[in-house]
């Protein structure tokens, strides 16, 4: 589906309708893909879970954002 390596992966929390949702953002170097990742009652495990699977996005990628050679 996706040739190239992601660049970067980030997530972020958004509330709507009573609930806290969790998206992610891919970025490759022609595209950015958004995909909600789940639903949650409240705001510190949408929290949480978008730490989590940030961390486990970003695990593989060949060079970390961050410029220094570390992980994020």
């Amino acid at each position: 589906m996706f040739p190239d390596k992601a660049l970067l992966a980030e997530t972020f929390v958004e509330y709507r309708r009573g609930q806290w949702i969790v998206y992610i953002e891919v970025i490759f170097k022609d595209e950015i893909v958004k995909k909600e990742v789940g639903r949650y009652f409240t705001k510190k495990k949408a929290e949480i879970a978008a730490n989590y699977i940030r961390r486990v996005a970003n695990k593989e990628l060949p060079f970390p954002p961050d410029g220094l050679g570390g992980c994020c």
